[in-house]
């Protein structure tokens, strides 16, 4: 009776992990499909003419340009969140509540993305935008920071990968708030780092990190 309890606390155990986690994942799956919301072409009066379609296309790009930057960066954000929780053995209290921290900076993100693209050539509005972007990633460190502090880790797994790949992004982010009070043109281009760091730098530290792990293996 008792081995049965066990097994039946367990497979609970696994159920309710299993809600948490999915949960997550649709929420940024609502997040990242609300960004196309905002990439629209104005409504026509039905009794006037149309407008050239060209500078009504040229007027949509700071639109798309926010867009294609939120995806790529909400993505990433679910990539590191999805491998956080590979690596996560069992949750508590305090998980829980960090990841709606989490989810709530991703519900938010189709706001500040809004205001870069009307405002955008602003310093105000980079920093609106570079700031939703810096605390959404210092909120992931904090949730596998605070996974590996707690055991919540399975055993063998190592979370200082994610940690390091998270940094990045939030690192770019918060060096252009900077910049942006000279120049946010310039702190806006810095961002496309981030598309770099996703598709150069990211598969460079995992390949590094696997010769590492591999080697110590071997130390060993």
């Amino acid at each position: 009776m008792e081995k049965t309890d066990t097994a039946g606390d367990a497979a609970r155990r696994k159920r309710s992990f299993d809600r948490f986690v999915n949960f997550s994942d649709g929420v940024f799956a609502i997040a990242i499909t609300l960004l196309v919301l905002d990439v629209r072409m104005p409504l026509l009066d039905a009794t006037a003419v149309a407008p050239p379609l060209g500078p009504q296309i040229a007027g949509l790009m700071p639109n798309l340009f926010a867009f294609m930057l939120s995806f790529v960066v909400i993505g990433g954000y679910w990539i590191a969140h999805n491998g956080l929780f590979k690596l996560i053995d069992h949750s508590d209290i305090r998980l829980v509540w960090l990841n709606l921290l989490v989810l709530f900076f991703i519900v938010l993100l189709p706001l500040p993305t809004q205001i870069v693209a009307d405002y955008g050539n602003t310093t105000l509005g980079v920093e609106i935008y570079a700031g939703a972007m810096t605390l959404t990633g210092l909120s992931i460190l904090a949730l596998a920071a605070y996974a590996r502090r707690a055991h919540l880790i399975a055993p063998g797994a190592d979370v200082s990968m994610t940690m390091v790949k998270s940094s990045l992004t939030p690192l770019v982010f918060a060096s252009s708030m900077v910049v942006a009070i000279w120049s946010p043109s310039w702190a806006t281009n810095m961002w496309w780092l981030v598309a770099l760091a996703f598709f150069v730098v990211d598969p460079i530290i995992n390949s590094d990190w696997r010769k590492l792990v591999r080697r110590g293996h071997t130390s060993r």
